[in-house]
């Protein structure tokens, strides 16, 4: 008996000793959520207090030192006090955004646009923010890694913007739930084939697509037209190529107007129009290329092309042309070509096998670039001109010494 009645006594012992630890637990639980409610109540409010000091005009209800950001106008708070939406948009506002402005890390919603602010747009690392607008300030840069940190964005809207010339942001792809990306007016430059890769594979919810006057180049990928979401996509005024793209019936679509396409409406392109397009795909569509090499003909002003008696594209004068990656094996396919000259750029890789069976080549020239590996054998009658590159083999040596003993080229101006 005197066994049972001690076994007894423990185990209630133990029992009332898991419930001391449980409430205790509970209770250091709740003092930290407390603590670090407090410290973020005290964050979100230093980083209004920094805001209002880097205005040239802050809103009359805000002050800099003191007072609860909750009360001042534009401002939303949580029940717990932390700030969760400013909308500031329309309200005439000059001067600049601190870095401080990331600390704000409940924001869900927030709104600057049609403003005069100016600087840099620093790093925002809001999870739970939905809606970015800073459309028509006269911002000068953004975060290198623009839009991380913000992975539930829905809204993004960023119009009319100064900023230098920027690539379509690869970040944006951690933002799946994006529906509104509107960023036209706004510097976005680069091959849009980047850009549509990444929306076609990541933003499966976007409904609106708007990047209209920028400097976007290259073709628009027909996958583009197929995201069954999509509703509204704007691409006019860029510097797009080759087809005009399709979209189904109940996209409202601004595509064509300003752009570079071969035809008007949607179709194929002239082959020849085809292959040099493939040709800029392999220099990553540069920009003095795609302002000139525009509509279904070749041999109608486009930067650097001759043209023989039948249409034919004879000749390409590339050299200094600011050029950087590679050359395209598609070049094969300009069966007319005598003459191609790319020296003085900065092309990479190797110079393709495929380029020793055009019919008609007479002279290749790609001194001083970045090219490597083995030198192709060419026809004994192509004078091939290769030196300031970095090939390997004993082929390469045979050209570069016999390039050393001709010591003549065809003279061309740089291309402007």
């Amino acid at each position: 008996m005197s066994t049972t009645v001690h076994r007894q006594g423990c185990t209630t012992t133990v029992k009332r000793r898991r419930q001391e630890r449980r409430l205790l637990l509970a209770l250091l639980l709740t003092c930290c959520g407390l603590a670090a409610a407090a410290a973020g109540h005290r964050s979100d409010a230093d980083a209004v207090a920094d805001l209002a000091r880097s205005l040239a005009r802050p809103p009359s209800t805000w002050t800099t030192a003191g007072g609860d950001p909750c009360s001042f106008e534009g401002i939303s708070c949580s029940s717990s006090g932390r700030i969760i939406a400013i909308d500031l948009a329309g309200m005439g506002l000059a001067g600049t955004l601190p870095p401080s402005l990331s600390s704000l890390t409940a924001l869900q919603s927030l709104q600057l646009g049609g403003n005069a602010l100016s600087g840099a747009v620093p790093p925002l690392r809001a999870p739970s923010l939905t809606s970015l607008s800073l459309d028509g300030n006269a911002f000068t840069s953004l975060p290198k890694d623009f839009p991380r940190g913000m992975p539930a964005l829905r809204h993004l809207s960023m119009d009319n913007l100064p900023l230098p010339p920027w690539p379509f942001p690869h970040a944006i792809a951690g933002c799946t739930s994006l529906r509104t990306f509107s960023a036209s007016n706004a510097s976005v430059a680069g091959p849009f084939q980047v850009a549509a890769a990444i929306v076609i594979a990541n933003l499966t919810s976007i409904r609106t697509l708007r990047l209209s006057r920028n400097m976007l180049t290259g073709v628009v990928p027909a996958a583009l037209g197929k995201i069954a979401s999509l509703r509204d996509i704007s691409l006019s005024s860029n510097f797009l190529q080759g087809p005009v793209p399709q979209f189904p019936a109940g996209v409202a679509n601004d595509v064509v107007d300003g752009n570079s396409f071969c035809l008007d409406e949607p179709g194929p392109c002239n082959a020849q129009v085809s292959t040099l397009l493939q040709v800029a795909e392999g220099f990553g569509y540069p920009l003095n290329l795609a302002s000139s090499w525009r509509g279904n003909y070749p041999c109608s002003g486009w930067l650097g092309l001759v043209c023989d008696n039948i249409s034919d594209v004879a000749i390409i004068l590339l050299q200094q042309a600011e050029l950087s990656g590679t050359i395209s094996p598609a070049i094969v396919d300009l069966i007319g070509l005598q003459i191609l000259m790319l020296a003085n750029n900065s092309l990479t890789g190797e110079i393709p096998e495929s380029l020793t069976k055009l019919p008609k080549l007479e002279l290749l020239d790609v001194t001083n670039n970045k090219l490597t590996g083995q030198l192709p054998k060419f026809k004994p009658s192509v004078r091939v001109l290769a030196d300031g590159n970095e090939f390997i083999g004993e082929n390469s040596h045979k050209v570069l010494l016999l390039m050393h003993d001709a010591g003549s080229h065809i003279d061309a101006a740089p291309l402007k």
